[in-house]
């Protein structure tokens, strides 16, 4: 038998597709930054209309923070099933490829047992 071992590197992308954390570091800064940028010119906007210039600004870019943080956890918490969906597919395609290959280095094995 050989050494069946996958490098720490192979299991890491394995583990986690660069697709997956590609797609996921996106969409956290796309609605992170979304955010905060729209909490900002929200504030800035009322705060003009309002004439009180500095509170509802600090107020609401404040407020996007603890928001967005929970947002950052949602998304991670969706690639990381995705991504051990991905990894579990990988396991089972593995275990599939191992058992063809073990019936085919032995023939008998494939064949019914005789009474």
């Amino acid at each position: 038998m050989g050494n069946d071992r996958e490098s720490p590197i192979v299991l890491l992308i394995r583990a986690l597709p660069p697709a997956i954390v590609g797609a996921m570091v996106f969409q956290i800064a796309i609605v992170v930054g979304g955010l905060v940028l729209g909490a900002i010119v929200l504030g800035l906007f009322l705060d003009t209309q309002l004439g009180t210039r500095p509170l509802l600004t600090l107020g609401l870019g404040i407020t996007s923070l603890p928001l967005s943080v929970w947002l950052t956890y949602r998304i991670a918490l969706r690639a990381i099933a995705k991504a051990r969906a991905a990894y579990e597919a990988h396991l089972r395609n593995k275990a599939r490829a191992d058992s063809t290959d073990s019936s085919a280095a032995n023939p008998a094995s494939a064949l019914p047992a005789s009474r």
